[in-house]
């Protein structure tokens, strides 16, 4: 399985997926102004790696700021993961940098019933 990395710009967060390591990073900040040419090929990879995971997955999940569009990408992604969740050992992390922020992770957490970290940065 290839991984996925890009760097991230301003409006382009940094993305980290990598195989042997079980490691799924978002970092910075999602505004794209195409969500699907961004997230679907990180969705499609995710379908594969739920396939056949490694038996640790960790998650980090680290933005400042994201879009309505990025958030309807990241439900899809962190869908995936609930498989992960109740089969393998699976961490899920999430960054926030204030109050809102956290709600959000949250609330993800509570929609998908994820087991989640929250750490303030």
């Amino acid at each position: 399985m290839k991984n996925i990395s890009q760097i991230g710009t301003g409006k382009l967060p940094e993305i980290t997926f990598d195989y042997l390591k079980g490691l799924i990073e978002i970092k910075g900040r999602s505004i794209p102004e195409d969500s699907d040419a961004l997230y679907k090929p990180l969705i499609e990879w995710l379908a594969e790696y739920v396939s056949k995971p490694q038996k640790k997955t960790t998650v980090n999940i680290n933005l400042e700021y994201f879009n309505s569009s990025s958030a309807k990408y990241l439900t899809r992604l962190l869908n995936k993961l609930t498989y992960l969740d109740t089969n393998y050992e699976l961490e899920t992390n999430w960054y926030y940098v204030d109050e809102e922020a956290l709600e959000e992770g949250e609330d993800f957490a509570d929609i998908l019933d994820l087991k989640m970290n929250f750490y303030s940065v």
